[in-house]
């Protein structure tokens, strides 16, 4: 019964939370598909299937902090409301709350495995395809008389369109301050050569500015190329064939991808978050009322500000065996705190 009220309480405040995470989440992933809309022309359709890929990232970082909070915060709530206090003059001692905790944290980590190592990967991979095949297609979204709009690595100015026909085309683009190249032309068409991206520009003039020297080159035809569809056979972030194991594998080992190191040891180590955390669950939630006040969200912030700090500065360069021993470590550290804070006095 007592166990059941609490869930409960933490319930409430659980998805209060979680929606106004979701909420937020939502409105930046918006505005990050709607930057692709600058290159790749798509529908509400388009936009709507994006959102739903982008979805298990998301949530998969929400949880660990929804649930961590609403635990904390509404196990606060029922101390300052003097209800934590009746079940302790009942028998239930934090060691039960603990083994209530316990199977609820080892679940929702479970959950966030199978996000991190399954789910996540599937979604960006689809996500990134998805793209690709709109670029492949070559239906870029080129506006007239428009500034700042990009073409691979160009940035481009066209006066007018005729679909994939352009007329009176300005292109520039810089790699650092060693290199900058500026071509003007009076005409210019978007074809797709076997997977290669081609702009095919006649009659103008190219400029090409290296340290102290500038180039001028006068052109009948000039061709830009750029291969766009075999990128998603080399780039790690692609999942192929639902193989899992080959998917992850690039992150070990001498010559390991860092980029999908780094994605490993974020997915691990927000995975074991909540399990790690079991004790200052309690150590933030259990409190006398009568003798200080109600921190529990300053400490939740702080906690979950901290976590996050050691795993990004940890999946930067530090070795996989960081992954094990941050989580170790955080448990350790928070179970001294609930001996000093919690079992001394309750």
């Amino acid at each position: 019964m007592a166990k059941s009220y609490m869930f409960y309480a933490i319930s409430q405040v659980f998805f209060s939370f979680f929606l106004v995470l979701f909420f937020i989440a939502s409105i930046v992933m918006l505005i990050g598909i709607a930057s692709v809309t600058l290159v790749v022309k798509l529908s509400f359709l388009d936009l709507v299937q994006l959102y739903i890929y982008s979805l298990p990232g998301t949530i998969f970082f929400i949880i660990p902090i929804t649930f961590f909070g609403a635990c904390a915060i509404g196990l606060a709530r029922l101390s300052y409301d003097h209800e934590l206090l009746v079940f302790f003059s009942l028998g239930i001692s934090p060691k039960s709350l603990v083994k209530a905790f316990l199977p609820l944290c080892v679940f929702v980590s479970l959950v966030l495995l199978v996000f991190s190592l399954i789910l996540v990967p599937a979604s960006k991979s689809a996500y990134y395809s998805f793209i690709q095949s709109k670029k492949e297609k070559i239906d870029v979204n080129i506006h007239p008389g428009e500034f700042g709009q990009k073409l691979g690595d160009w940035l481009v100015y066209i006066g007018s369109n005729q679909g994939n026909l352009f007329n009176d085309v300005i292109l520039f683009s810089h790699k650092g301050l060693a290199l900058e190249s500026f071509i003007i032309a009076k005409q210019g068409q978007i074809k797709n050569q076997q997977g290669v991206f081609e702009l095919q520009l006649e009659h103008g003039n190219a400029y090409f500015a290296q340290k102290d020297q500038l180039r001028k080159v006068q052109f009948g035809q000039l061709a830009l190329k750029n291969r766009i569809a075999s990128s998603s056979n080399k780039n790690p972030v692609f999942l192929h064939s639902h193989d899992y194991i080959g998917y992850w594998k690039s992150a070990f080992g001498k010559d390991a991808n860092k980029n999908q190191k780094r994605r490993f040891t974020q997915a691990i180590l927000v995975a074991l978050f909540p399990l790690a955390s079991i004790f200052l669950i309690l150590t933030f939630g259990i409190a006398n009322p009568r003798f200080s006040k109600n921190l529990s969200y300053i400490y939740v912030l702080l906690a979950v500000g901290i976590y996050f700090l050691c795993m990004h500065v940890i999946s930067q360069d530090a070795p996989l065996i960081f992954v094990a021993i941050l989580p170790l470590v955080w448990l350790l550290g928070s179970y001294a705190l609930y001996r000093r804070m919690i079992v001394r006095f309750y």
